[in-house]
């Protein structure tokens, strides 16, 4: 088989960033206790990882950020890289809590566009995906600003007008959303704010041409499934979208096959490494049994 690694992968530099600055924590208060609220990044293998780091992870979907920090009674509480709201900042001070801010520098520098907009007089809207968490914090820090989905209808809306939009969307979709507002709105102000790991991911993916796709990441990250989706549309035959090479279908695996390997941004780059391996040592006659992850592993 031919096996062709996809570049980028490993962790993007937002979220290298924000598990330094969580394991940096750790390690300057061993005494303290450390949680998380939501996860650091969208990856469970991270937040595995993190606890054998004692570093708790305080996540439940069903739950807003205002009710998980509820549940927090003292020691350092650290918001997640996707960005947090300034009500929660101030609850979790109001509580007595440390806080630690991991947000992403890009979420970061749409935050403060957003707000520097909407202090010119523009009506502000935002594509992202609804109840994803970089899109609460923006709409909950701007009540003001209208969420769009980026398959939804384009709304009846004021103007001026500035567009913005999530990190971690699909550069395609992206590219078709932002037109069809401009046929409606002509005048309006663009930033497409899709950060840089995202947008090259997805263009390695749109330049390889193979037999398989094998997309590593976790279910719940969005910019995996954008490479999955990107896949599809692209024409690989078959893809796969595993967290970890014990998720992996050998039963697609034939001789004489091309298979690109590609992974998320929140991905870590041991996960990815063991697919990899595991593949470029396989052979279709004498399949050997798959590896198991070590957890420990994971951060390294």
């Amino acid at each position: 088989m031919n096996i062709i690694p996809l570049a980028p992968r490993g962790f993007c530099k937002g979220v290298y960033l924000a598990l330094k600055l969580a394991k940096d924590t750790a390690k300057q208060n061993p005494d303290e206790q450390i949680t998380i609220l939501g996860q650091l990044v969208h990856n469970r293998y991270v937040s595995l990882a993190l606890e054998y780091h004692n570093i708790k992870t305080l996540h439940n979907p069903s739950l807003s950020k205002e009710q998980l920090l509820e549940q927090i009674d003292g020691g350092i509480v650290i918001f997640t890289a996707h960005g947090i709201s300034e009500s929660i900042k101030q609850k979790a001070l109001a509580k007595g809590l440390r806080i630690v801010d991991a947000t992403c520098s890009d979420v970061s520098r749409t935050h403060t566009l957003i707000e520097e907009k909407l202090s010119m007089g523009y009506h502000v809207l935002y594509i992202g995906k609804n109840n994803h968490p970089e899109s609460m914090a923006i709409v909950e820090n701007f009540p003001s600003v209208t969420l769009m989905e980026i398959k939804d209808e384009i709304p009846d809306l004021i103007e001026p007008l500035f567009v913005t939009n999530q990190t971690t969307l699909s550069k395609r979709e992206m590219e078709k959303t932002i037109q069809n507002i401009l046929d409606k709105y002509p005048e309006a102000s663009i930033s497409n704010d899709l950060c840089s790991a995202t947008t090259l991911r997805q263009q390695a993916v749109e330049q390889v041409h193979a037999d398989g796709l094998i997309v590593v990441g976790d279910p719940s990250s969005n910019n995996t499934l954008m490479l999955a989706s990107i896949g599809h549309v692209h024409g690989y035959p078959w893809i796969q979208r595993i967290e970890s090479v014990e998720q992996l279908d050998v039963s697609y695996l034939k001789e004489n096959m091309s298979i690109a390997v590609t992974a998320g941004a929140s991905t870590p780059a041991y996960l990815t490494n063991q697919v990899i391996e595991y593949l470029n040592n396989y052979d279709v006659n004498h399949p050997q049994p798959l590896p198991t992850v070590d957890i420990t592993k994971i951060l390294e």
